[in-house]
């Protein structure tokens, strides 16, 4: 049963096309691909030949034997190892651990759409490659050609990176994390982008936003995606509670005709509610916003036809005035 529904993702993965155009994919998401009691509860991600799964649920782990086989056997090419993310423990507590093989030390470049990206995949909580924002840097590597970028809670900033490959005039990378922006300085410079038009900055958004404003920046796109709940210094961030906030202090900053775009990672905050805080910002801002598209999962992450079930929500939005 296990090899038949993970043999059946890997066939829809195929037809999509995604296979052969990334080393970074996304092979298996259990909540929307299966009702079994195991492997809904378990996502396996590849990072050419090592392979990440985490584990939402300790039911996924009845399932992680015939998962590890399926991998080393069921899989063309060489497989050098498999990693378990166990997030049904306490988030602080969770630590990757080695279940195969022996993972690459260090940070290793993988390509998506031909750029480079730097993974890790050892003394980590996250490989350092958000997969559901794939078709996110697929668009920024086509349309940034001498814009202004501003990347708001960048983590590795693999969002720079693609819009820098674009040909971006200038690109500044914001996050909380030191260790974090030093990844994301990592990217750019082994991706060939020149220190010149990258701009790294480490510390709280709602600071450096009203100092970037005095600067008188603006910019051409502004890409913003937080995590559901920080805490820094100055206090805490949830953003079902601060969404509006954010995008107060975010929106003086975009140049009419520029574009936001803007998403966040939660179930517990409906689609309809994040655009009604754009919307009360919009309002407070005295600008005018119109959708281009809504943000979405991609393909690799097919869910049920309860479509509320998508934790990735957003828009890309244009600043009319």
């Amino acid at each position: 049963m296990v090899h038949e529904i993970l043999k059946s993702a890997i066939d829809l993965r195929k037809s999509l096309g995604v296979l052969n155009s990334t080393e970074a994919v996304r092979l298996f998401y259990g909540p929307g691909e299966t009702d079994h009691p195991a492997l809904k509860h378990l996502a396996i991600d590849q990072f050419s030949d090592q392979f990440w799964i985490t584990m939402w649920n300790p039911a996924g782990a009845a399932a992680l034997p015939e998962v590890e086989r399926f991998i080393t056997t069921g899989l063309a090419g060489a497989v050098r190892a498999i990693v378990l993310m166990d997030r049904s423990e306490i988030a602080t507590d969770a630590e990757v651990r080695t279940i195969a093989g022996t993972p690459r030390p260090g940070r290793f470049a993988v390509r998506e759409f031909g750029i480079p990206y730097l993974v890790q995949m050892e003394s980590t909580k996250h490989p350092g490659l958000f997969l559901d924002h794939a078709p996110l840097r697929a668009w920024l590597k086509e349309t940034q050609r001498e814009k202004t970028v501003l990347n708001l809670f960048a983590y590795t900033g693999s969002l720079s990176v693609a819009a820098g490959v674009s040909g971006a005039a200038k690109v500044t990378t914001i996050d909380l994390s030191k260790p974090t922006v030093e990844w994301a300085k990592e990217n750019w410079l082994h991706a060939g982008l020149s220190s010149e038009r990258g701009e790294f900055l480490s510390g709280d958004v709602f600071e450096w936003l009203p100092r970037l404003r005095k600067r008188g920046a603006l910019y051409d796109t502004i890409l913003c995606d937080p995590p559901s709940f920080s805490r820094s210094k100055t206090g805490t961030f949830s953003t079902r509670k601060d969404s509006a906030r954010l995008h107060e202090a975010i929106l003086p900053l975009l140049r009419t005709g520029g574009i936001l775009i803007t998403s966040i990672n939660s179930e517990n905050h409906p689609e309809a509610a994040f655009l009604r805080d754009i919307e009360t910002a919009a309002k407070n801002t005295d600008c005018t916003l119109r959708v281009l598209w809504r943000v979405d999962l991609p393909p690799t992450f097919p869910t049920g036809m309860n479509l509320t079930e998508r934790y990735l929500k957003g828009f890309a939005l244009v600043r009319q005035r």
